[in-house]
């Protein structure tokens, strides 16, 4: 008798725990988060000659290019003329 009530015990603990756990997964894949990778769709070529170097950025679909990086020296000193690194292509200018 007292282990009959301890086995109902024990399984109503087990599908409440059961029916929370899957509760958890459906709230957790709810959101839609839907995320479109252009693989390729921007291509980065480095380039330099004797007084500067640096990189530009292409955009494949529309054939846009825009400056990542250039370093230039002029009178035996280096400064960077322009910095785009870690900024979105949208953003570059």
């Amino acid at each position: 008798m007292v282990h009959d009530r301890i086995f109902r015990e024990r399984i109503r603990f087990f599908l409440l725990g059961t029916l929370a756990v899957l509760g958890m997964i459906f709230l957790m894949g709810a959101a839609n988060d839907t995320v479109v990778i252009d693989d390729g769709r921007y291509q980065i070529s480095a380039w330099g000659d004797g007084t500067a170097h640096g990189a530009f950025i292409v955009d494949t679909i529309s054939g846009e290019t825009k400056i990542a990086y250039r370093y230039k020296e002029k009178d035996g000193r280096g400064y960077l003329e322009r910095d785009n690194l870690h900024k979105p292509f949208s953003k570059m200018k």
